[in-house]
């Protein structure tokens, strides 16, 4: 009802409760008849349904919270006790807990240790490798090279000087020999001759017994002749008794070829003969089966003229029958020629009625032939519009898969164009942030180059420090130092050519333009002035290839 209306607090009417009974108060104005009266049950469904409050629900969140609260109560009252099985397990759960901790702190702390030692190892590694690298560079190789060509300067100085004091003393050691070796050459002498008739003797036995030994030789090489002669004639007769037996092998597997060949060619000609009798019978067969082919068609033609004889004996019997019977209805009275009579005709409307019965099963047979004729044309036709209707389907299909395939294509192409368009503005940025990552790396390449320039002087420091303090312990201990010198002269690069001081004072290397490498010196005469060379122009600042150019 449209103008039906709740009155509650809201609005312009006031409500009242009497024993759970709600009575609206109804304004003036108002008809009553115009005025819905609720239940109070109705009225709290109402309310409940609007203010999505479920009674039943709230009950039972009340009754859940209620024993969730009795069992958090209840887990706070026993969880103190000690001798309950929960607490037994809780207090050695606590006790396992302290006790893993203890251990984890034990292993953090020799965990620490070993840190600590490991880092101790890798800093000593780490300053050995890096004295090691230091020492692998070509200059410090170089250093040390120098510093191994004083130590053998000065060695072979000690070695000239023990020569030098050595010869005295060769002098006279040789004096002293040559007198021994003129005692040991009489004493030889002497034992010579001596050893000399003692092989004499010896030679003399030994020749006689090794005309013995001939004797005995030339006696057993008669022997083993004679024994090779025989048993090459044994090894004679088996080569013989085996090739004998070889042949008959052979001549055996020959037989056996021969024969498997003979009875190849028997199976063939059997199967060949078995063929030609194949085909023989076959021929037999045929000429059995034209045979009874003409038997029974004689045989046929035979029976045709019998049955014609038959029917004609039969045709004059039945003539004979009808002229006695013609006779004899003569004969008789006239009830037989009306019985007769009637029997003819009942015979001759049996004969009209199977005439009739043929005639209908006749047309009955074309009224179905005609029917089938006509049901298959009509399922022909019925056919053909149906392949029409399905074909038109399937060009419709057809037409309608085309012009999705071209929206598709179409729509792929914007997609590529929108893609190129893309692309070019990815790659346009891409440009802008090539640019900037270049000149971020031409400014880092500077930083490098100026953080280089700052080590290569500190390395060179380092050096000259290391060089010097070599060359002073060189000194100290009376060896040259000139090699020292040499190798440590200032600018890193390990060149010979003049240092460079826009470069830190690097020494270039001058090669020679053919292929044998070779660095070219650096000669400086007592004409040049400054610290040790004189440089013309500012080849540090060149652009073009250091060395010769022409």
């Amino acid at each position: 009802m449209a103008s039906s209306t709740i009155m509650h607090g809201r609005r312009e009417g006031q409500k009242r409760e009497y024993n759970d009974v709600q009575v609206s108060v109804i304004p003036e104005g108002y008809d009553q008849r115009d005025v819905t009266v609720i239940q109070p049950a109705d009225w709290n469904r109402i309310q409940n349904s609007l203010a999505h409050y479920n009674k039943e629900e709230a009950r039972l969140k009340a009754l859940h919270e209620e024993r969730e609260a009795l069992h958090n109560m209840s887990k706070e009252m026993v969880q103190h006790w000690g001798n309950t099985i929960e607490g037994q397990r809780i207090k050695k759960l606590q006790a396992r807990k302290i006790r893993e901790e203890k251990e984890e702190e034990e292993r953090v702390k020799i965990d620490i240790e070993e840190a600590k030692l490991q880092a101790q190892k890798r800093k000593e590694a780490i300053e050995r490798a890096k004295t090691q690298q230091y020492y692998q560079t070509d200059r410090v190789k170089t250093f040390h090279g120098a510093l191994l060509l004083t130590e053998v300067m000065k060695e072979r100085e000690a070695q000239i000087n023990m020569k030098k004091s050595n010869l005295d003393a060769e002098k006279i050691r040789d004096e002293h020999l040559l007198r021994l070796q003129r005692r040991q050459l009489e004493e030889a002498i002497r034992q010579d001759q001596k050893r000399a008739l003692q092989r004499y003797n010896q030679t003399r036995d030994v020749a006689g017994f090794q005309l013995l030994q001939i004797k005995d030789n030339v006696e057993e090489a008669h022997r083993a002749r004679q024994s090779d002669l025989k048993e090459g004639k044994n090894v004679k007769q088996q080569v013989e008794m085996y090739q004998a037996a070889k042949a008959a092998i052979e001549e055996k597997r020959r037989q056996e070829k021969r024969d498997l060949m003979e009875d190849h060619q028997n199976q063939l000609s059997k199967r060949e003969e078995l063929r030609k009798e194949e085909l023989k019978r076959q021929e037999q067969e045929d000429e059995e089966i034209r045979q009874f082919a003409n038997a029974k068609k004689k045989m046929s033609k035979m029976r045709k003229e019998k049955e014609t004889e038959l029917f004609n004996v039969f045709q004059e019997h039945t003539e004979r029958m009808r002229k006695k019977l013609h006779d004899q209805m003569v004969q008789k009275v006239d009830n037989e020629d009306e019985r007769i009579a009637k029997a003819l005709a009942e015979r001759e409307k049996q004969r009209e009625e199977e005439e009739r019965a043929k005639q209908e099963g006749s047309l009955k047979e074309k009224a179905a032939i005609h029917q089938h004729r006509v049901s298959t044309m009509t399922a022909k036709e019925r056919k053909a519009k149906e392949d029409k209707l399905r074909d038109e389907e399937i060009l419709k299909r057809r037409v309608e898969s085309d012009k999705l395939f071209h929206a598709k294509q179409e729509q792929k192409r914007l997609e590529k164009l929108k893609e190129a368009k893309q692309l070019k503005n990815f790659q346009l940025t891409q440009v802008g942030d090539r640019q900037v990552r270049e000149t971020e790396i031409r400014k880092e390449d500077l930083l490098i180059d100026a953080k280089n320039d700052k080590t290569m002087e500190e390395e060179e420091r380092q050096f000259q420090e290391y060089a010097a303090m070599v060359i002073q312990n060189a000194k100290v201990r009376d060896r040259n130092p000139y090699p020292l010198i040499k190798a440590a002269q200032d600018g890193p690069g390990g060149g010979r050519g003049p240092k460079f001081d826009g470069k830190n004072g690097l020494r270039p290397s001058f090669l020679v333009c053919d292929g044998t490498g070779v660095q070219l010196p650096n000669y400086a005469t007592a004409t040049t002035s400054g610290h040790h060379t004189r440089i013309y122009g500012d080849p540090g600042k060149s652009r073009k290839r250091l060395g010769f150019t022409w």
